[in-house]
């Protein structure tokens, strides 16, 4: 037996005063260079409530969802290409907001075992873990949160 069904949304709007119902900040962090170019990519987008810090002092131990400019994220996303080696200037715990975790595969297979020890230790505590070798997701991941 097959058996199809169709979810649809009406087109609404938002509910004043209601905490669901405002854009969330989204707090985007990049693991490595190759994925601090991904990052980039989010940045044209120019949004009011993605929250980018720039460069990390890599001595300091931060929490990952700590506040940019004052502003609290409701989302974290981590951006890590796989294999590569870099400092990660985060306390790597449990956040008070969502965790995503985006591997973004560079033609091998993803092996956990090769990664880094912060790489396996980010992927434990995510609330969403993806391996993609499609670069626009992050961008796609990132509009559907801070919508």
């Amino acid at each position: 037996m097959i058996v199809q069904s169709l979810i649809s949304r009406h087109a609404g709007r938002r509910i004043d005063g209601y905490r669901n119902s405002s854009p969330r900040f989204i707090k985007v962090l990049a693991l490595g260079p190759n994925a601090e170019s991904v990052i980039a990519e989010v940045n044209k987008a120019e949004r009011d409530n993605v929250l980018m810090s720039g460069r990390i002092d890599p001595g300091r131990s931060l929490p990952m969802d700590e506040p940019v400019d004052g502003k609290k994220p409701h989302a974290v996303i981590v951006v890590h290409e796989q294999g590569e080696q870099d400092q990660f200037p985060f306390l790597i715990e449990r956040t008070a907001s969502m965790l995503s975790f985006i591997v973004l595969e560079n033609g091998r297979v993803f092996n956990e075992n090769a990664e880094n020890e912060k790489v396996r230790s980010i992927r434990a505590i995510a609330d969403l873990f993806v391996t993609t070798s499609d670069r626009g997701f992050v961008r796609e991941l990132v509009d559907n949160l801070a919508s």
